[in-house]
């Protein structure tokens, strides 16, 4: 269980068709993204560096940890907070109730106030209703205000009061450095005081409606920050979803020391709603627990990161003789699979019903008067005192198998077909997974200018393998040429009778001089190879100028209708032969 399937086992929302999780290692900090009625869950992923002494270190949020047990440790919570505080914002939060009240501010400045007011109900979700998480939002959070700048070092009060307020919501401090934010600061710390209570109250009272209390206070806050000088900034924790860049926190965050042993720490878990003696008499069994499970889950991505650099490594000399920039996997978006196969379910079953039909009459042995027996036959025929003597299979369909390569153009020019490309590329994947019992006989890989591996030979079709598909991109030029090149490299090591390449793509290759005439070489070395290509035109009938065997989709039943033929066609085919 790597970072991802951690961040999944601990989110709150398990609809996944409904709310996106990622874990990636692009961001640094969380993002927490509104898309109409979801959120898009973006958390950045831990890395490893080692440096020149071969010393490593793990990096998360823009924080340093050492790579020993209790690095790790604090690392794991601090993710786990992330998940959690994310987590609710997603079960509790109505970013809509604020899109008239927001209209002509300052946008950094209502952000930070909505956020604030966000947060207080996401806080006291999780007080409320998963307290055993408050320990690792303590740690998070005494960690972000240990490595936070004093409020006395920064200059600008509306940053100034800013941090304030951050500490008086996460931590529940507040160390006012001038008399004249003491008022303001007091003011507003009754308010959310008291918001906190009514958001508490409300969880059990449906009656309760915060949406009008919930724009005041907003307003306080914008109004006291917006008079306390010039914005320049919308700050927020390091766990936290991030809001835009902040000069709170310094640029390198090194985490060498014990976060729970901190005074804060317990203030904090206190402050938020936990009970400190529960936490004091679990105190061993829960550091043991946590660790334990931090070691686990990097233990296993540090597997996962090695075995796909292992996986891309067999790639490369396939590469160096093409004109691909590089090779490597896409980003994993498993809820993007499940959208798009929510959308062509019923067509994957039904072109998987039309081939397996199709697929059993070509099996169907014909009998012969020799050869190798059928035992099954040969009992029904004695048992019936039937004179037949058909009781033999022919040679031909004991050796008749199939490996087959799927390749999806992911370039700039499918941009505007991309769903039903991503349509057509799951129906064939779910189809060749049902098909051919083999894993290893199948793969499935997207290019552009880059090559991207979905699935190697060597893999099953998972859910490692689905969010890949999920995550694919459609950017840059067109390499068909190389990509046929290399599919051919690998599908020829097969001794399948059928051997095949579909390529799904809108049949403009483009990148470079005389891509036509390389992409009529590449087909004909795979013919000379007895290769087999289908070219699948997404919405266009390109494809049919440029592919001996083709077929135009313009629907899902086109694809199950033409396809099948041509599959089958050429199935029968190469058994004959």
């Amino acid at each position: 269980m790597g970072f991802q399937e951690y961040a999944w086992a601990l989110f709150f929302e398990k609809d996944f068709l409904k709310t996106k999780v990622l874990v990636t290692p692009k961001y640094q900090f969380p993002k927490l993204i509104r898309r109409n009625e979801s959120f898009d869950v973006i958390l950045p992923e831990p890395i490893f560096n080692t440096n020149m002494d071969g010393e490593e270190t793990l990096h998360f949020a823009g924080y340093i940890f050492p790579s020993d047990d209790l690095g790790k440790r604090q690392l794991a919570s601090v993710f786990r907070a992330a998940v959690f505080h994310l987590g609710a914002h997603v079960a509790t939060s109505h970013f809509e109730d604020y899109d008239e009240w927001r209209r002509n501010k300052d946008s950094r400045l209502a952000k930070f106030a909505i956020s604030l007011v966000e947060d207080v109900i996401a806080n006291a979700y999780i007080s409320a209703w998963y307290p055993d998480k408050l320990v690792d939002l303590a740690l998070a959070n005494t960690l972000a205000f240990t490595k936070m700048r004093p409020a006395k070092k920064i200059q600008n009060p509306a940053t100034r009061l800013m941090a304030e307020l951050l500490a008086k919501v996460h931590i529940g401090a507040l160390e006012p450095q001038l008399e004249t934010e003491k008022d303001i600061l007091a003011s507003l710390s009754e308010a959310l005081k008291q918001f906190k209570e009514n958001v508490l109250l409300s969880f059990t009272d449906e009656s309760i409606k915060l949406k009008d209390e919930k724009l005041k206070l907003a307003d306080r806050i914008y109004n006291a920050v917006e008079e306390s000088g010039p914005v320049t900034e919308s700050p927020s924790l390091p766990h936290t979803e991030e809001l835009g860049k902040t000069s709170l926190f310094p640029q390198r965050k090194i985490v060498n020391f014990d976060v729970s042993s901190d005074h804060n720490f317990k203030n904090c878990l206190e402050f938020l709603g936990g009970s400190i003696s529960t936490i004091e008499d679990a105190d061993q069994t829960w550091k043991k627990v946590a660790e334990n499970e931090a070691i686990q889950v990097y233990e296993s991505l540090k597997r996962q990161k090695e075995k796909e650099e292992k996986t891309l490594s067999r790639y490369q000399n396939l590469t160096m003789l093409t004109r691909f920039k590089s090779v490597e996997f896409p980003e994993r978006d498993y809820t993007e699979f499940l959208r798009i196969k929510s959308r062509c379910k019923s067509e994957a079953h039904r072109l998987i019903e039309s081939l397996l039909v199709a697929r059993d009459a070509i099996d169907e042995d014909p009998r012969k008067m020799y050869g190798v027996l059928d035992l099954q036959d040969v009992i029904q025929v004695i048992a019936s005192k039937n004179p037949r003597m058909d009781v033999f299979m022919l040679d031909e369909n004991i050796s008749k198998s199939y490996s087959w390569i799927i390749l999806l153009d992911a370039s700039r020019s499918m941009e505007i077909v991309k769903d039903f490309a991503l349509e057509i590329f799951l129906i064939l994947a779910e189809t060749a997974n049902e098909l051919l019992l083999d894993a290893a006989s199948w793969a499935m890989y997207a290019f552009n200018d880059r090559f991207f591996v979905i699935k190697d030979l060597k893999e099953r079709y998972n859910v490692n393998v689905k969010s890949r598909m999920g995550g694919i991109d459609f950017a840059g030029l067109s390499y068909l040429p190389d990509a046929l090149n290399i599919a051919g490299q690998i599908i020829k090591t097969r001794t399948e009778n059928l051997r095949l390449i579909t390529l799904i793509s809108d049949g403009w290759p483009y990148g470079y001089p005389n891509i036509n005439i390389a992409l009529t070489e590449a087909l004909n070395t795979l013919q000379n190879g007895k290769i087999d290509v289908v070219g699948i035109g997404v919405q266009t009938q390109k494809m049919d100028a440029l592919f001996k065997n083709h077929c135009a989709v313009y629907t899902h039943r086109d694809l199950t209708k033409k396809f099948a033929n041509t599959y089958m066609e050429l199935s029968r085919i190469a058994i004959e032969s």
